[in-house]
């Protein structure tokens, strides 16, 4: 979200389409922003009335802020959520949020450079120093927690896969909820750089393994990509849901964001998913930049 305040009616016509489809629960896949005051203040005006609401952390929401702050393993691990709390959300990855004989199970998840295209024969080194001809990924310069990013990927899901082994025995059904992607299909190759080169910080394949294995996952949600896409892999529904960064004017904003908000429908193991919007909802729209 912008830091200015001009994102305000975008938000409060998110939470007016929210709450016109009445959901149970109201989930939100990352990266609101660096800035605690902006994601605070964002979830506040998102709010949705009569249902549960969820969050999980993005990659640009755990960026140090450059003013000074907590670092980025305190954002993920308390601050964020102490804001969620503070603002009538839960923070999933600090524990599962369990409905009846269902549970909701999060991670921000992580990258370990297995999404990359092998093919177009860039060394490993330039993915750890996420720089490749001058591309950047800007992780570089705002992450500051002192790991690797295949340490983290590691730790988180350790974390995954405690919490999926530790859910109560009535649990028959689990829906994860990430911000980067578990499998790798789910991300968009374009055949060009620094796209494709892009394209390996998108999630990790190990993730994905953890929620195959576990056999309760029947649906994944997850944000990160900026390209909404859907498949369904070994009986999970998948799914991206982001908005990314393009805005449109005021006139056309209600069909933005009815394309935005996905409607979802559980029932046992059975998933619908209700006209979902695939490709990029920014496509052609006035660009915003979601740094400082």
């Amino acid at each position: 979200m912008r830091h200015d305040g001009s994102d305000e009616l975008l938000l409060t016509k998110i939470k007016a389409r929210v709450e016109e489809i009445n959901p149970d629960v109201f989930v939100i896949a990352g990266d609101i922003s660096d800035r605690l005051d902006v994601l605070s203040d964002s979830l506040a005006k998102l709010r949705a009335k009569d249902c549960i609401n969820l969050y999980v952390a993005g990659n640009h929401d755990i960026w140090f802020e450059e003013g000074g702050g907590p670092g980025s393993l305190e954002k993920y691990s308390r601050v964020i959520g102490e804001v969620c709390s503070l603002n009538g959300f839960s923070h999933i990855p600090d524990a599962p949020i369990i409905l009846g004989n269902y549970a909701f199970v999060a991670s921000i998840g992580w990258y370990d450079y297995s999404f990359r295209r092998e093919d177009l024969e860039i060394p490993i080194e330039n993915y750890e120093q996420k720089e490749f001809r001058g591309a950047v990924w800007y992780d570089l310069f705002r992450i500051d927690w002192g790991f690797n990013d295949r340490e983290a990927t590691d730790l988180f899901n350790q974390k995954l896969e405690y919490n999926l082994k530790t859910l109560p025995d009535d649990v028959k059904h689990a829906i994860y909820v990430s911000h980067h992607l578990p499998f790798q299909n789910l991300t968009l190759y374009k055949d060009r750089l620094p796209w494709d080169f892009h394209g390996a910080f998108m999630g990790a394949t190990s993730t994905g393994n953890i929620i195959e294995n576990d056999g309760r996952v029947k649906l994944s949600i997850s944000g990160h990509s900026h390209i909404r896409n859907m498949i369904k892999t070994k009986g999970i529904v998948s799914l991206t849901v982001p908005i990314g960064y393009g805005r449109p004017d005021s006139e056309h904003l209600d069909k933005f964001v009815s394309g935005a908000v996905a409607q979802i429908d559980l029932k046992g193991e059975n998933v619908k998913i209700h006209d979902f919007v695939k490709g990029d909802l920014s496509a052609g729209l006035p660009y915003i930049s979601s740094r400082n």
